[in-house]
């Protein structure tokens, strides 16, 4: 079942005695585990009929004592188990799954990877209780939900600046939340969130920025690439590493988009994992200005200088050096055999 049927049962006063918040997500999962903890019981019952209790610090049958006993103010008592699958005999529950205590309301929070579901713990608690897969979002699905949290916090984003806030931060959903609640607190009913708002929230100047270097690459204008990477290596805390990854990311699509040929915006979006028009169009307008050699050529220098930023046949320097180095191979990809700096 979805987040946001647990929300709605809970809203409507539907509740279940036992909750699996399981999978890949421990964001959701925490999401998921927050809401129920501020809607299961009021504030002033908290201290007497609610209890957090750890996985690796508790057992089966300790557990259950605790779902046993009585509500002191409340009409339930909830207890929360915080890292089940740190619980070493949490199969152990599978008597209780199959007949919970009717005043208490049990909620795990499984993280890293789901429950085993061939358990018979899992099938008693799928049929008496309430499951919810936190599984890790699909790329395609990342823009979809960024747009929907944004809107749960009552904020406009334009789709480009949801695009450009994926493309700077990454895909992990424990990242961008966070960056989207601070947003909320800037633009609290505001315009829509641009570009330029996203580049202002996480520090980076208006004018050097990853998405202006990407711009001056795909022209090949080699006075603006290497002056907006030497701009950027000055930025406090730069590492080449993040760069690397998004000039990646970039190649890897327009190299998808060029295979491809003539096709449907459909079938491009299946193929690159995101079927957003902004994105689609901004990939195939780049792939028309690269030949595949010459983008195969890109991201064998990206893997080069990724070799490099870690320390492979390179003693001196520093990460501004290996910007300016890397961007001159990007944009002369074909001046450079790849590899022949060994």
């Amino acid at each position: 079942m979805s987040f946001d049927q647990l929300k709605r049962d809970i809203k409507g006063g539907l509740t279940y005695p036992v909750y699996l918040l399981h999978g890949e997500e421990s964001y959701l999962i925490d999401e998921a585990a927050d809401f129920l903890e501020r809607h299961l019981l009021q504030e002033h019952e908290k201290a007497f009929d609610q209890q957090i209790l750890y996985g690796m610090d508790c057992n089966a049958r300790y557990v259950v004592e605790q779902l046993q006993l009585f509500p002191m103010l409340a009409s339930r008592r909830v207890v929360f188990v915080r890292e089940a699958q740190q619980m070493e005999d949490l199969k152990e529950l599978e008597s209780y799954f199959n007949r919970p205590a009717p005043g208490s309301i049990l909620i795990l929070s499984h993280k890293g990877k789901s429950m085993d579901k061939r358990l018979k713990a899992y099938d008693a608690i799928k049929k008496n209780g309430f499951v919810f897969a936190a599984d890790k979002l699909k790329d395609k699905d990342v823009l979809p939900w960024l747009m929907k949290a944004a809107s749960d916090l009552k904020l406009k984003i334009d789709p480009d600046a949801g695009e450009a806030m994926i493309e700077l931060i990454g895909e992990e959903i424990s990242l961008l939340y966070p960056e989207l609640t601070k947003l909320a607190v800037n633009h609290a009913g505001g315009n829509a969130i641009s570009k330029t708002d996203i580049l202002d929230l996480i520090g980076l100047s208006r004018e050097y920025n990853v998405f202006e270097l990407q711009n001056a690459l795909e022209s090949g204008n080699v006075t603006k690439t290497l002056s907006i990477g030497a701009r950027m290596a000055e930025q406090k805390g730069y590492s080449i590493i993040p760069l690397i990854a998004l000039l990646a990311g970039f190649y890897t699509r327009i190299y998808i988009v060029k295979s491809l040929g003539p096709t449907s915006d459909n079938a491009i979006g299946e193929a690159i994992g995101n079927k957003s028009p902004f994105f689609i169009n901004k990939n195939k307008e780049a792939a028309r200005k690269y030949s595949l050699d010459t983008i195969e050529k890109c991201i064998g220098w990206l893997h080069v200088y990724d070799m490099k930023s870690k320390g492979w046949q390179y003693s001196g320097g520093d990460d501004r050096a290996l910007t300016i180095e890397l961007l001159d191979r990007l944009l002369f990809p074909d001046n450079y055999p790849v590899f022949a700096e060994n």
